[in-house]
């Protein structure tokens, strides 16, 4: 069976996404996190403790899902297509 390229990429950009925007949401407004934003930060531009900073985190986050997902989906693919020969 083989994995949708599309679907998954979308589907873990989605779920990574969110995962660090709840993440960088709770530390802007309850300090749990904190030491994610801190280390986070400075690789990627734009990424601070503030609102806009946790929507800006989560771009790059689904981003990375994307390429994550194709990435897994067309490795996946790969072998199980060398298996039914």
């Amino acid at each position: 069976m083989k994995l949708n390229v599309k679907a998954l990429s979308i589907a873990l950009g989605i779920v990574i996404g969110l995962a660090s925007l709840v993440v960088g949401e709770a530390a802007v407004f309850t300090g749990v996190g904190l030491d994610y934003v801190n280390i986070a930060g400075p690789l990627h531009p734009g990424y601070s403790p503030t609102p806009i900073g946790a929507l800006i985190m989560a771009i790059w986050m689904f981003i990375y899902g994307l390429i994550g997902g194709a990435l897994i989906a067309a490795i996946y693919n790969y072998f199980e297509r060398e298996e039914k020969k």
